[in-house]
């Protein structure tokens, strides 16, 4: 489980809920059955503060190279950017 959120005193936050219970903050979080596949390419292109297309581009690419792999993560890439 994923879970985000943003708050005036903390900023933005997300963290990864493991199935331990345990939630640990993290820069990013990814989750599914195709996550496995992409934790090492998403951790030699992911930089902290990234413009919105850099972002876009990364997670199009990371989730793009997970449906090549692993053939349970669907065929389509939906994108949402949440905002104040």
């Amino acid at each position: 489980m994923i879970i985000a959120g943003l708050d005036e005193k903390e900023g933005p936050s997300i963290y990864a809920v493991q199935p331990s219970g345990a939630a640990i903050k993290q820069d990013y979080a990814l989750g599914g059955s195709g996550s496995g596949f992409i934790f090492a390419y998403v951790d030699a292109n992911f930089k902290p503060n990234m413009s919105l297309e850099e972002a876009k581009n990364l997670l199009k690419k990371s989730v793009s190279l997970a449906m090549s792999r692993d053939g349970s993560s669907g065929g389509i890439i939906r994108i949402l950017n949440v905002t104040p």
